[in-house]
């Protein structure tokens, strides 16, 4: 399989109808043994998640006051609703909807770092062992974005087929956006990932993954987005 040639182009509604994306059905077998692959990643990664929070627990007294843990609603499969958790990162809290760039004043040192490794999605674990997210998948939407964008953005609703995910095929290829041109974009990956689910393209997306956080934890150049 050749992710690296996968197309980019802007999509629109001829391209969802032509994709036959809605008719997605991938196997039983599949769908069982990325289940059981979300748990046991899961499982494994809760040690290091037990240990991070205990020492994030510690250096928030000095560093970043206020709760561990920050969490917010997002829209999951078949549009059902779900508080996403993450490692909070910034001062303060505020109840509406915006995005990482808009709130940048408010990310200190330590909470930069978090993002940069990407070590503040660790908490999301639990959300896949409750069944809400998976390890791979779309990333789950705010859900005043997530309505903007359904009509804003021809079959932006598709994404919804399948579980979000902690990393995904279009964070590996486009990375953040805020905007409804990179959205729109971002969407032809997501797009791409549940017509082609499968273990290749799983297993492809979780190495990358794996690689792009331990090149980021020793301070060196990344070639994917994330």
């Amino acid at each position: 399989m050749t992710v690296e040639k996968f197309s980019s182009d802007f999509l629109d509604a001829e391209m969802i109808a032509a994709s036959g994306v809605a008719s997605s059905s991938p196997s039983r077998v599949f769908l069982f043994s990325k289940r059981a692959i979300d748990l046991g990643f899961a499982i494994l990664l809760l040690p290091v998640f037990l240990v991070i929070a205990a020492i994030l627990l510690l250096l928030n007294r000095f560093f970043n006051p206020g709760p561990l843990f920050y969490h917010q609603k997002r829209v999951g499969k078949d549009q059902q609703m779900f508080r996403i958790l993450k490692f909070r990162t910034m001062a303060g809290t505020r109840d509406e909807s915006r995005f990482a760039d808009d709130e940048a004043d408010r990310i200190n040192q330590m909470g930069c770092f978090l993002r940069r490794t990407r070590i503040d999605e660790l908490p999301q674990i639990l959300n896949v062992l409750a069944g809400q997210m998976s390890m791979v998948g779309p990333r789950p939407e705010q859900v005043k974005f997530y309505n903007e964008y359904v009509a804003g953005i021809p079959g932006y609703a598709l994404r919804q087929q399948v579980r979000p995910g902690i990393t995904g095929l279009a964070q590996l290829k486009y990375g953040y956006t805020s905007d409804i041109v990179g959205t729109s974009k971002k969407l032809k990956w997501d797009l791409e990932y549940i017509r082609r689910m499968g273990f290749g393209i799983e297993l492809y997306i979780i190495w990358q993954t794996i690689l792009f956080v331990f090149q980021r934890l020793l301070n060196q150049r990344t070639r994917t987005k994330l």
